[in-house]
């Protein structure tokens, strides 16, 4: 069904039919809160997914985010900590909010506290080169994991400066 049918449906319904239509998203919207958080938008789209009407999913996503049951900023808020506990960089954390449907405005706000890991960058360097800098091509993988997680070239620098390495013209 398409989202002009849904609604066309729906206003065809009886009220009964009506308000069993928004209770089963509601009901559906509240399991799935209850088994992770979500985004709005990828709620909306689980909704849908599984056969509410457009305007019902849109109800119910009202409903709960009105009660404080769905909150896209608190939801963007845990992700980026979530991330950066497991070592990721800005552009990975950014990355995966876009990923699971949080707004750039949510997604700003939500990386205004974020600073880049010190400890998981070093912890990186130390499992990529063991203290040892002699090696420029071992120095640039290490480089290229720290970019593959995401962080940026001036925390790369910056901790890379950090654990002895002089980073020269080269590597800009």
């Amino acid at each position: 069904m398409t989202g002009r049918q849904d609604a066309q449906d729906l206003h065809a319904m009886s009220q009964e039919e009506l308000e069993a239509a928004y209770r089963k998203a509601l009901d559906l919207a509240a399991r799935l809160l209850a088994y992770r958080a979500l985004s709005a938008r990828a709620l909306r789209d689980k909704l849908i997914a599984k056969g509410c009407a457009e305007e019902a999913a849109d109800y119910a996503i009202a409903y709960l985010q009105a009660h404080g049951f769905q909150d896209d900023q608190k939801y963007a808020e845990s992700t980026v900590r979530s991330y950066t506990r497991r070592g990721y960089g800005t552009l990975r954390i950014r990355q995966e909010l876009r990923r699971r449907g949080v707004e750039r405005e949510e997604a700003d706000r939500a990386m205004e506290d974020y600073a880049a890991d010190r400890d998981a960058m070093r912890a990186l360097l130390d499992k990529r080169l063991g203290g040892d800098l002699s090696d420029r091509k071992e120095v640039q993988k290490a480089i290229a994991a720290l970019q593959r997680r995401g962080f940026l070239w001036e925390d790369i620098r910056s901790a890379l400066n950090e654990y002895g390495a002089s980073i020269d013209a080269d590597f800009d």
